[in-house]
């Protein structure tokens, strides 16, 4: 998106187009959080499996707990980071992240000595926020867009929660009938894993879509 994003948002710049902008934006918004939310759910519900099964290593999965809620921050801060550099704003980008980039070396020369890898961790987590923030900041100082809180926070939560809340029922059901093989612990466990992802990011998916046709109505 970030990549796609640059070349529109400097053409429509171009042509004064700037209800395009204005609707790019948006929709960067939107789906960096749709998406952030979806992979900050999966990482935090499933990253111990997923160190577990992948790393063999528990560590590995208290690490993927912590970057999960990087996801919406990052995502968010790489496509606005992509809009402002599309809209001639590259000394602005450059100089936010340079500014990110220091606060993250603060937690490494502070933080590491005393915390260890979790501190070089919660380094990358507040800078990515830092930058999405002040991102958002300067976009809003030189175009107008939309911001929904609920329509773009609220409605991928509660979805999410509700996918998770199926997911599990689905999967309780399933274990009655699921070869041991699938179940936590066993060897093939990633695999089991892996489904319930899937299973998960199907009801995700399905439910957006749901409250996306609900609305053009």
């Amino acid at each position: 998106m970030a990549v796609l994003l640059l070349p529109s948002v400097a053409q429509a710049q171009a042509e004064g187009k700037q209800t395009q902008i204005s609707t790019a934006i948006s929709m960067a918004l939107r789906y960096s959080l749709y998406m952030g939310i979806l992979c900050t759910g999966l990482f935090c519900l499933y990253g111990l499996d997923l160190g577990s099964s992948v790393f063999q290593s528990p560590s590995a999965g208290a690490y993927i707990r912590i970057l999960g809620w990087l996801c919406p921050f990052m995502y968010l801060a790489t496509t606005l980071g992509s809009i402002l550099n599309g809209l001639g704003k590259t000394s602005s980008t450059f100089l936010q992240n340079v500014c990110a980039l220091c606060l993250r070396l603060v937690f490494v020369l502070l933080g590491i000595p005393v915390l260890g890898m979790k501190a070089y961790l919660w380094g990358i987590l507040v800078s990515e926020m830092f930058l999405a923030f002040w991102h958002m900041a300067t976009l809003r100082r030189l175009t107008s867009f939309t911001w929904d809180a609920a329509d773009m926070l609220g409605k991928p939560v509660i979805v999410l929660f509700l996918g998770i809340w199926l997911n599990q029922k689905l999967w309780q059901l399933f274990m009655t009938f699921l070869p041991a093989a699938l179940e936590p612990g066993a060897a093939f466990s990633f695999f089991g894993t892996a489904m319930k992802i899937l299973t998960l990011c199907g009801f995700y998916g399905s439910g957006l879509l749901v409250c996306h046709l609900l609305r053009r109505e």
